[in-house]
């Protein structure tokens, strides 16, 4: 390289670094911002004992998968075979096969898509004060506020 081409791009570099570098450090904080947020949801509802954000939507997919998806595969697949081979039972199978996707993925759509068990739920509301029960206290802070009070 000779010196006159090396004058002319140092300039040229020093103009474009700023062009690059900002734009990327800006990207860069708002993700590790959007993160902080993300985790921070995620805290709150697991202390509130919500299901955690994001976690629905597997189920929910499984569900369509299940139900939809599979018994079309599965006719897909039963009428391939029935164009290769002479075998009636092929259908017959699809459609056992099939029902049993439907019904299964019934089944998903009305179960509770938190994750959680009943034990959780029945957990949750106790916390929550829900079940009627005695409230609990501390009887050294009631004892501490007849005191002071």
């Amino acid at each position: 390289m000779r010196d006159d081409e090396l004058v002319i791009l140092i300039p040229i570099l020093a103009i474009l670094m700023p062009l690059i570098l900002v734009p990327t450090v800006i990207v860069l904080r708002q993700r590790a911002r959007r993160r902080e947020w993300e985790h921070r949801e995620r805290m709150k509802a697991m202390e509130m004992g919500l299901p955690v954000p994001g976690t629905e939507v597997w189920a929910s997919r499984v569900a369509i998968a299940l139900g939809a998806v599979m018994p079309v595969g599965v006719f897909a697949i039963a009428w391939l075979a029935s164009l290769t081979t002479q075998i009636a039972e092929v259908w017959i199978a699809a459609a056992l096969v099939g029902v049993v996707g439907v019904v299964q993925g019934s089944r998903l759509t009305n179960h509770p898509l938190s994750g959680t068990h009943r034990g959780d739920r029945e957990d949750r509301r106790a916390a929550r004060g829900y079940d009627r029960a005695k409230p609990q206290f501390d009887p050294d802070a009631y004892e501490a506020i007849v005191r002071h009070g």
